[in-house]
C-alpha cells in the first residue's frame, strides 16, 4: 500500500487553528499497479507514433502467478502481479506486454518489413518474446534508471519467473542471457546502437 496526502482546500491555506487540512488517501494494490502503469510504463512508449497503447485494465482474480497480457485497448493482469512486492518486476512485466504491441513498428524503424521471420531453431513466437524483453529493458534502462537498477539486481528472480522453455517461450535463462548480451554491448557503445544490434540479431536468428 502507498499513502498519499491530498489537500482538501488550497495547499497554501490553513484551518482556523493554523493547521493544514489533509486527508489520507490509501491506494489499493490494484490502484497502485494502474498508477505505475499510467505514470511509468505508458510514457516510455510515447515515441511510437500511431500506436494505441492500452488504457483499460482487466483483472484475472483467480490467477495468483505473476502474469499479464495486452491487446489493443486493454491490459489483463493477474492477481499475482497486483500483489507482487517488487515494483521493478511489475514495471517490466507491463512494459514487456506493451512492447509486443510496438514490436513491428520498431522493426519498421529499422527498415525490417513484414512479420517476424521464423528461424529453424528459434521460431517466430520465441523471437517475439526476446524482442519484447529487449524493448522493455531498453526503455526502462534509458528512461527509468532507478527501476532499471532494481530490475537488474533481480535478474535471478526474473529468470525464475520466466520459467522453462516451451514451444512459444524461450527459457528464463536464455531470455536473461539475451538481455545481458544487449547490456554488455551497451557498455561498449551507445544504448541505441546496442539496442539496434540486438534487435537485428534476434530478428535474423536461425
Amino acid at each position: 500500500m502507498i499513502v498519499l496526502f491530498v489537500c482538501l482546500s488550497s495547499c497554501n491555506s490553513s484551518s482556523s487553528n493554523g493547521e493544514d487540512k489533509k486527508e489520507e488517501v490509501v491506494l489499493s494494490n490494484q490502484e497502485l499497479l494502474i498508477k505505475r502503469y499510467n505514470e511509468l510504463v505508458v510514457p516510455m512508449f510515447k515515441s511510437y507514433k500511431g500506436i494505441e497503447i492500452p488504457s483499460e485494465f482487466q483483472v484475472d482474480s483467480k490467477d495468483k502467478t505473476i502474469n499479464a497480457g495486452a491487446s489493443f485497448g486493454y491490459v489483463e493482469v493477474s492477481q499475482g502481479l497486483i500483489e507482487a512486492k517488487k515494483e521493478a518486476i511489475q514495471v517490466f512485466v507491463l512494459a514487456h506486454e506493451v512492447a509486443h504491441i510496438v514490436t513491428l513498428s520498431q522493426a519498421r524503424l529499422f527498415d525490417l518489413q513484414g512479420e517476424i521471420p521464423r528461424g529453424t531453431t528459434t521460431n517466430d513466437y520465441k523471437k517475439a518474446e526476446y524482442l519484447a524483453d529487449l524493448i522493455a529493458v531498453h526503455l526502462i534502462q534509458s528512461q527509468l534508471p532507478k527501476e532499471f537498477e532494481s530490475l537488474y539486481l533481480d535478474f535471478d528472480y526474473l529468470q525464475q519467473l520466466l520459467g522453462s522453455t516451451t514451444f512459444t517461450h524461450p527459457s528464463g535463462l536464455d531470455r536473461i542471457n539475451s538481455l545481458k548480451e544487449y547490456l554488455s554491448t551497451s557498455k561498449e557503445e551507445t544504448e541505441a546502437v546496442a539496442f539496434k544490434k540486438q534487435f537485428l540479431s534476434i530478428w535474423n536468428r536461425e
